[in-house]
């Protein structure tokens, strides 16, 4: 029984084992990591231990790209079989759902596992920079590792309980709120909410929250890392962070085997998810007018923008979010300590970040998915032709975000309270950020199925910090010769563009390669 339950499992290290790919990532995280080592010899006479803020960085990171890699890698496990309607297939085969789940997920756990079991040697490199020990190292991966199999787990079951891939993300990319963040964002709130004297510093509920707090300092891996690195600081090796990720983990892989073993029958679970068509009387309520001249452009613009409505919702409900953030701007100030106008620029950056990078996300993801690429690629046009023309869609859906946003950013100017952010060098930053972003977005749905978006965030954090180093030592050496604000930032859009004119290449590259497979 036993050999059979693992027989999938077997089979799936087996065939990682033997794929290049697997081999080739492994050997990137060494590259990265080795590059690591390198920009922080480069910037060792800024730092009393430059070993330890060389290896908290690279802690800190492993934290957030298993966060990214439960969103994105683990959560679509079991739902990757839901949406192709394979898992009728393994069913047949007289897998159990046990095997399903083993050979599913804690196959991706050992891969991702074995990345840190590789990096761990070329990460003593860090001791020679000073200030951290092997203890202190090995800590640090036995840390990250149970945190590992926390996510791992907790993604398993939202893959389960899933129907799509998308949905498995949105539970996985709250419930790790949750556990990196709820608690030290209610006892922030509830602080708060004492200082205005709501609530009192005896009550039951400031009790709770200590108590929440407490749990916790002990159980989180942020707090872990913390006191790992701290100067002659308290830890241990297979600490309560540990054991309660394990405990905590083992819990969730019962919970969705349990669940799995009641579902996995069903038959709206055999069916693969299929994309619906609205039906032709239903045509009027979006306002679908007669393709443009450019036809790809007016696709995007109406099936994956929104079209019209999206445009009228946003020109209704964006003038009202900023007029009541400015009438109630001394709430604003009382609750959250931000004025008004501050509030509305920034809540309208995040939506248009959120808009530009989903939009990325979706831009060649549905004709990939529903296997239509490769005809949209036989055109008369070139993939340039292509991409610009399906950019013009996404770019009009944006118009009315950026002009609120400049608005909004207007008067904040007038009325001179808060600091000026879209007349700035940092919105240039940003920009250059989110171009980068986008680009690895797109490129990424080319090259994962599922995920497209967190493997993006997660490149980038990798390649900011490998770049940053670099880019903010030349801008050093030119705002220390008085050039000017604008040739300080030379060094980043220079960046940018390199990175722009690259990424489109290897974009027009890999849409190419598919339409031949």
């Amino acid at each position: 029984m036993i050999r059979g339950t693992l027989t999938l499992l077997n089979r799936s290290i087996r065939g990682d084992a033997l794929k290049s790919q697997s081999h080739v990532v492994r050997l990137i995280s060494i590259v990265i990591l080795l590059l690591f080592l390198l920009a922080a010899h480069v910037r060792s006479s800024d730092y009393s231990a430059p070993g330890l803020e060389f290896f908290r960085s690279i802690a800190y990171l492993g934290i957030a790209l298993i966060s990214l890699a439960g969103i994105g890698h683990f959560s679509n496990s079991i739902t990757e079989e839901k949406e192709e309607g394979t898992l009728g297939l393994l069913l047949l085969a007289n897998i159990s759902p046990l095997a399903i789940l083993l050979g599913k997920s804690t196959n991706r756990v050992l891969s991702t596992i074995l990345i840190f079991v590789a990096q761990f040697p070329f990460a003593l490199l860090a001791i020679t920079l000073g200030g951290i020990t092997i203890s202190q190292i090995f800590a640090t991966y036995v840390a990250l590792a149970g945190f590992l199999f926390l996510i791992a787990n907790l993604s398993l079951l939202a893959s389960v309980i899933s129907r799509k891939s998308s949905e498995a993300s949105a539970i996985v990319l709250l419930l790790i709120f949750l556990v990196l963040g709820a608690s030290p964002a209610i006892a922030n709130t509830v602080s708060q909410l004492v200082n205005l004297q709501f609530l009192s510093k005896s009550g039951n509920v400031v009790h709770v929250v200590d108590r929440m707090e407490a749990l916790h300092y002990r159980v989180s891996v942020t707090k872990q890392i913390s006191r790992i690195f701290e100067p002659n600081g308290s830890y241990h090796i297979f600490s309560q962070q540990l054991i309660f990720s394990m405990i905590i983990g083992f819990i969730l892989f019962s919970l969705a085997w349990i669940r799995f073993s009641k579902i996995v029958w069903s038959p709206h679970q055999l069916e693969p998810h299929r994309v619906t068509h609205s039906s032709e009387k239903k045509r009027w309520s979006i306002l679908i007018s007669r393709p443009w001249k450019l036809a790809m452009g007016w696709k995007d613009f109406y099936f994956l923008a929104g079209g019209p409505t999206l445009i009228l919702l946003k020109l209704i409900f964006l003038p009202l979010w900023i007029y009541l953030c400015f009438d109630y701007t001394n709430e604003l100030r009382r609750f959250a300590e931000v004025d008004g106008g501050q509030f509305a620029r920034d809540s309208l950056l995040i939506i248009l970040v959120v808009e530009v990078l989903l939009f990325a996300s979706q831009f060649y993801h549905t004709e990939r998915k529903l296997g239509t690429l490769p005809t949209l690629l036989m055109l008369p046009q070139s993939v340039g032709q292509i991409s610009y023309s399906k950019l013009l869609g996404c770019v009009i859906a944006i118009i009315p975000t950026v002009i609120a946003l400049l608005i909004t950013e207007y008067f904040v100017k007038r009325i001179g309270h808060g600091e000026l952010v879209v007349y700035s060098q940092k919105m240039v930053l940003g920009i250059s950020l989110l171009i980068i972003m986008s680009h690895l977005t797109v490129l990424c749905s080319l090259i994962a199925k599922w995920g497209a978006l967190p493997m993006a965030v997660g490149l980038t954090l990798i390649v900011g910090m490998v770049v940053t180093p670099f880019v903010a030592g030349a801008m050093n050496l030119i705002a220390s010769a008085d050039q000017g604000s604008l040739a300080e930032i030379s060094p980043v859009l220079y960046a940018t563009g390199i990175f722009m004119a690259g990424t489109q290449l290897e974009i027009a590259r890999r849409l190419k390669l598919i339409a031949g497979t």
